[in-house]
């Protein structure tokens, strides 16, 4: 019997050893094959959350030129406002003889570009004989609408020599709405300064000029921002604007008007801002993994933010405009308190302020 308990047990424990592997070979399946499904679900989650969709790629690509458009915006408005503050305080050889000089050379400009012969009963005829060269800028330099509120794109780049008509229709507009008549040149002897005392009242008069020429600066500022906005920016997003424009069913033409040959900031944050979510394509784009749906959601967010700085912008514009008017409208009667003051002063009443001011 020994024997035969002896194989039996053999038997047994190699049985029961070759059972264990099995197990084991089972467990280590089972753990191989949950590893792999773990990198395969990593995987797919990876492919589904780093793959832009077509929305996110058109908010990349469609800013692409928006910085270089802003700064050149800047520029236009920095140098329209120079060119306005030349002009009102005859600066150099720019308008050397104030309004004579002035008068002629716009009413040159107008018989020879912006003359319309109907107008005045159809009797500018014997002013400008069939009016100016080309018809297309008939009055642009009075249009605002056509000049400036239509387009949303303008060939004006003051960092260029050559002499675009955007670039004269906005100077000769700026000319008709602020500062029609620049003031007259004073003479070197009415500004005499001599002892420390001035020998005439020219050194005064010419003071309320430049109170004047500051004024009418600020209004002025308002335009050269709308115009500088509107200026031309950079050539990159051109064809991307045009093929989203295109795809809205708008004509050649109107986008021609609207982009021009580089599109301005203006224009630019009128497609990122607005056309694009006049689209159905937006929409449908949002069935879609919910990554990119967040990623265009925090474009359109950043988009905010630059909208609403350049609407802080417009209102510092405003509070500055509106800060200018009512000093204007507060300057007589600021005046007779400063007279009542003094009389009181001379009666004693009040003590002399410092300065006497």
């Amino acid at each position: 019997m020994l024997p035969a308990m002896t194989h039996m047990t053999e038997q047994l424990t190699a049985a029961a050893t070759y059972q264990t592997l099995l197990v084991g070979s089972i467990l280590d399946a089972k753990h191989q094959l949950e590893t792999q499904l773990l990198f395969q679900k990593l995987r797919a989650q990876a492919h589904k959350e780093y793959h832009p969709s077509t929305g996110v790629c058109e908010f990349g690509t469609n800013t692409r030129s928006l910085a270089m458009a802003d700064r050149n915006a800047e520029f236009t408005q920095l140098a329209l406002a120079a060119r306005n503050l030349q002009r009102s305080l005859l600066s150099g050889d720019i308008v050397t003889n104030g309004v004579t000089v002035d008068s002629v050379s716009r009413l040159k400009s107008f018989r020879e570009v912006y003359c319309n012969p109907d107008d005045n009963g159809n009797g500018l005829k014997p002013l400008c004989g069939s009016g100016g060269k080309d018809p297309a800028r008939w009055n642009k330099d009075i249009d605002y609408t056509r000049t400036i509120d239509r387009r949303h794109s303008l060939t004006v780049d003051f960092t260029e020599d050559k002499v675009e008509d955007d670039e004269e229709d906005l100077l000769a507009l700026a000319a008709n709405l602020y500062g029609h008549e620049p003031p007259m040149k004073l003479s070197e002897l009415y500004l005499a300064f001599e002892n420390g005392q001035y020998k005439t009242g020219g050194g005064e008069a010419y003071m309320d000029i430049r109170a004047l020429a500051a004024k009418r600066s600020v209004a002025h500022n308002s335009f050269a921002a709308i115009a500088g906005m509107r200026a031309q920016g950079g050539k990159e997003v051109q064809p991307y604007m045009e093929a989203i424009l295109k795809n809205m069913g708008i004509p050649d033409e109107e986008i021609e008007l609207m982009l021009g040959d580089r599109p301005s900031y203006y224009a630019q944050m009128e497609l990122l801002t607005k056309k694009l979510y006049q689209r159905p394509q937006f929409y449908s784009e949002l069935y879609d993994k919910p990554v990119n749906v967040a990623r265009q959601f925090t474009a359109m967010k950043a988009l905010d933010n630059i909208q609403k700085r350049d609407i802080y912008r417009s209102q510092l514009r405003a509070e500055a405009t509106l800060a200018t008017l009512l000093e204007m409208y507060l300057l007589d009667d600021a005046a007779a308190v400063a007279t009542e003051l003094d009389a009181l002063e001379q009666k004693g009443v009040l003590r002399k302020r410092p300065g006497g001011n």
